[in-house]
C-alpha cells in the first residue's frame, strides 16, 4: 500500500495551501500608499526585507543558484561581476522565468513583492552588505545592523 494518500495529491494541496497562506502574510509587506513609498525607509524595515528576501531564496532560489547565491551546476552567480540586472528587470525575469536557459516562471508562487526581497537580499549580498549565512540582526562591531548610506535605492 502506498504512504501518499490520492498519489500524491494530498501533499501537493496541503503544500499550496502553506505557500498561499505564507503569500498572504507576506503579502502585507509590500503594501502602503505613495506618500509611504516616499519617505526614508528604517534600518528595521530594510533588515527586515533582506531577511525575508534570504528566507524565500533557501525555500525557492538555493536549489539552482546555491546557497548565498553563489551559483550551482544549474543556475549562474548572482552576485558575480556580471550580473548587473536593475530591481524591475530581476522581478520581471523572476515573475516570467527564461525559457531559453530553462528557468521557469515563478509568478504563480510569489508576488512581486516577495521577489522584490529576494532581489533585495541578492544585492546585499553581491555589494557584500550583508556576509554568507543567515542573516543577523547585528551588523559590524556588535551593532545594531544598518544598511549604508544611500542603501537601498529604489
Amino acid at each position: 500500500m502506498s504512504h501518499r494518500l490520492g498519489g500524491g495529491r494530498a501533499w501537493r494541496g496541503a503544500m499550496l495551501a502553506a505557500c498561499l497562506g505564507l503569500t498572504v502574510i507576506m503579502a502585507g509587506t509590500a503594501g502602503g500608499d505613495a506618500k509611504a513609498l516616499a519617505a526614508p525607509v528604517p534600518p528595521a524595515t530594510v533588515y527586515r526585507d533582506v531577511y525575508n528576501g534570504w528566507k524565500w531564496w533557501h525555500v525557492y532560489c538555493y536549489r539552482c543558484h546555491g546557497v548565498n547565491a553563489i551559483g550551482g551546476a544549474l543556475a549562474p552567480n548572482l552576485i558575480g561581476a556580471n550580473q548587473k540586472f536593475t530591481r524591475a528587470e530581476f522581478i520581471k525575469i523572476v515573475r516570467e522565468g527564461r525559457e531559453d536557459k530553462g528557468m521557469q516562471s515563478w509568478k504563480a508562487l510569489l508576488t512581486d513583492a516577495q521577489i522584490g526581497q529576494i532581489q533585495l537580499y541578492v544585492r546585499a549580498r553581491k555589494e557584500k552588505v550583508l556576509p554568507a549565512g543567515r542573516p543577523d540582526e547585528l551588523g559590524p562591531n556588535k551593532t545594531k545592523w544598518a544598511p549604508p548610506a544611500g542603501w537601498p535605492k529604489t
